[in-house]
């Protein structure tokens, strides 16, 4: 009896330890977003996941700019293994700043996912008469919109021009030569992470991230990058779209008249 009660005061330190760090942590990244002021426009901005990318990918960084009203969780769009495109509407698309989270059920191939995102974009024009948009890629989802942006839909009239594009962790190889396959109108930030001055993210070399630059630079109509210095917490690859930092600049830069600012 004196075991178990030492080990229900044991757990229930643990927990009590774990939920102040939790606390203080979700209370530093909330304080990015608190003051931020964005305009309201209606181009929807589209959130494409990673390898094995789920719901939980970019839930969080969805809910907290819908959260602390930059912008409005819209829509989630599902995309079968065999590309069967179907949209589930949580809001108005003439919400502020609408938000669409994009799902696809075979979530390990970057190449046909680039091609379904096109599918997904020409839905989007046709059904609901969308102009212009705006996406939003972690790690090989930066891949996903970067292949898409360099195809031959991109510039297709039957797809919504790309405004921007937020690319958060990834690397290019292989791909100098294709940045003038761009639209000359396109404005791209770029967000690395670099975990306590070590030039990583723990996934990707600070400078193979960076080198996006070096492609599009001179065939874009704007090119920002961000370096995000911290910890594991807030600097590791699969932290960086959880951290209160990257929501405050991706909202910035989306939102906002004249964009991020360093």
């Amino acid at each position: 009896m004196v075991k178990v009660k030492k080990l229900i005061k044991l757990s229930a330190a643990v927990s009590a330890i774990i939920l102040l760090l939790g606390g203080s942590w979700w209370y530093r990244q909330a304080n990015f977003l608190r003051k931020v002021n964005v305009q309201k426009n209606e181009i929807p901005t589209l959130f494409i996941p990673g390898y094995m990318g789920n719901r939980f990918s970019f839930g969080g960084m969805i809910f907290r700019l819908n959260h602390y009203g930059l912008g409005t969780k819209a829509m989630v769009v599902h995309v079968s293994e065999k590309g069967r495109v179907t949209f589930a509407q949580k809001a108005s698309l003439k919400s502020k700043n609408p938000l669409i989270q994009v799902l696809f059920e075979n979530n390990r191939n970057e190449k046909l996912e680039a091609v379904q995102l096109s599918k997904v974009l020409t839905k989007l024009k046709q059904k609901y008469n969308i102009p212009k948009v705006n996406l939003v890629g972690h790690s090989s989802g930066g891949n996903i919109v970067y292949n898409y942006l360099i195809s031959k839909d991109a510039k297709d009239s039957r797809t919504p021009q790309v405004s921007k594009f937020v690319n958060i962790a990834t690397t290019f190889p292989g791909l100098r030569k294709s940045g003038k396959k761009l639209d000359s109108e396109l404005s791209i930030l770029n967000i690395a992470g670099n975990i306590w001055n070590w030039k990583t993210d723990g996934g990707i070399p600070l400078n193979k991230d960076l080198s996006l630059g070096m492609i599009v630079k001179p065939y874009v109509k704007r090119y920002q990058a961000k370096v995000i210095d911290g910890s594991p917490l807030t600097a590791y690859h699969s932290m960086l779209h959880e951290n209160g930092e990257v929501d405050r600049d991706v909202a910035e830069f989306l939102f906002k008249e004249n964009g991020y600012k360093q």
